[in-house]
């Protein structure tokens, strides 16, 4: 046996013009009563099922809107709690440069500059631990010549050797000892030497975390408390916090210098500063 199987919108317009029948023939006998008879229409499962998964869509997206609506109720602010500290680690990136016109030589040179840079470290109270290598790096390096053929001037690129650099992040753990530690990377290292930067931080910044994120959560508290206040409402129960960052925010200098170039040898001032740790979170209460 063969089912005929008629398209939703078909029966949809089917029941549509059923109802607008019986409708009109109500209409028609003014003698008819107001109350009428019960009609039933045994309507097609397929427009019944389509029906009922409207009435299931809206029902849906009405909680769906109460839900979003429930989630941005009350009172949302954030706190930020910094410590201040003065920094106990000195980090120094620093390397080598070598250029020659063969690889070998500038790797030769670029090697025997870094040995006697590791071995002044070592000997002087950093440790292998604190040295890690950043980068190592070969590249050719090139000028431009003008050329002149059949009349046209052209520039052509001219091979004039090759460049090697090698870069190391030191981590000094006696903050007093930093000067001399850079100038005794000077001198190890010679005109092959490069200072890139210098930062300063905390060995162990957990515990000042631990005091930046009390004084985050009792500005946040702090806040909430005076924005329910001025808008006439009572402050309710906390009902979410999140720590958002924690961010130790270090002093740096960038630096990048020859200083085996220089003519006389003066010992160098280093100075720490002061160090912040920084703790950023979020919370929400309900409003009463």
């Amino acid at each position: 046996m063969h089912h005929v199987r008629f398209p939703r919108v078909f029966l949809g317009l089917a029941l549509v013009a059923v109802l607008a029948l019986a409708a009109a023939c109500s209409s028609d006998d003014p003698s008819t009563p107001s109350t009428s008879p019960n009609l039933t229409i045994d309507a097609p499962t397929g427009v019944v099922s389509s029906i009922d998964g409207i009435a299931s869509s809206l029902g849906r997206a009405s909680t769906g809107l109460t839900s979003i609506s429930s989630q941005q109720a009350g009172i949302w602010v954030n706190g930020v709690g910094t410590v201040v500290t003065e920094p106990d680690i000195t980090n120094l990136s620093l390397g080598v440069e070598a250029r020659a016109s063969t690889v070998i030589v500038a790797r030769d040179q670029a090697a025997v500059a870094m040995t006697a840079i590791v071995a002044f470290l070592t000997s002087n109270g950093v440790a292998e631990r604190d040295i890690r290598t950043l980068s190592f790096n070969i590249s050719p390096q090139y000028t431009f010549r003008e050329r002149l053929e059949d009349g046209l001037r052209t520039n052509e690129r001219v091979l004039t050797g090759y460049q090697v650099t090698n870069t190391l992040s030191v981590k000094v753990r006696d903050l007093d000892q930093t000067g001399a530690i850079l100038d005794g990377v000077v001198k190890a290292g010679g005109d092959l030497v490069r200072v890139n930067g210098i930062s300063f931080t905390v060995d162990d910044p957990s515990p000042l975390k631990v005091q930046a994120r009390e004084l985050a959560v009792q500005e946040a508290m702090k806040k909430a408390q005076e924005l329910a206040t001025l808008a006439g409402v009572g402050l309710g129960q906390l009902i979410f916090i999140s720590e958002t960052s924690s961010t130790p925010i270090f002093n740096q200098v960038e630096a990048r210098g020859d200083f085996a170039l220089a003519s006389s040898f003066t010992a160098t001032p280093i100075s720490g500063g002061e160090t912040q740790i920084q703790v950023s979170v979020q919370v929400v209460f309900a409003i009463q």
